[in-house]
């Protein structure tokens, strides 16, 4: 009977670590779209209702960034909700480094009503693809 019991609860907790893997990837219980990268270049290329938000540290952002994105730390997001009323009415494009920051910026701008995409794998992902950055 212990055996089984014991079972059980290995099973449950994997369960739960496999569930935790999924949510922080955003691919699950999430209020936002994640998409590839080649869709997101398609969307900076063709979508005016567009605005890219790099969550990325001010180092990061000064090294390259994507496009004409705006830099607002992820550690700084919640503090500046009130300066982002002014793009509420855009699609949000998020990045980092690798879409771990993004997908927490993700959820918390969906939180707040705003319409937000996050962009699996992050600036990894855009340089990998050989997609253009901006370096300074």
């Amino acid at each position: 009977m212990n055996d089984k019991i014991i079972n059980y609860f290995m099973w449950l907790m994997m369960l739960g670590m496999f569930s935790y893997f999924l949510f922080s990837k955003g691919w699950i219980f999430n209020d936002f779209e994640n998409i590839s990268t080649d869709e997101a270049k398609y969307l900076i290329e063709n979508d005016r209702n567009l605005t890219l938000l790099d969550v990325r540290s001010v180092s990061e952002y000064q090294r390259d960034y994507i496009g004409n994105a705006i830099n607002i730390p992820f550690i700084q997001l919640k503090q500046s909700l009130e300066e982002l009323n002014s793009i509420k009415s855009t699609k949000i494009l998020v990045y980092s480094e690798r879409a771990k920051r993004s997908v927490k910026a993700s959820r918390l701008l969906s939180k707040y009503g705003f319409t937000v995409i996050n962009l699996n794998g992050g600036m990894v992902f855009w340089i990998r693809k050989g997609y253009v950055v901006t370096r300074h």
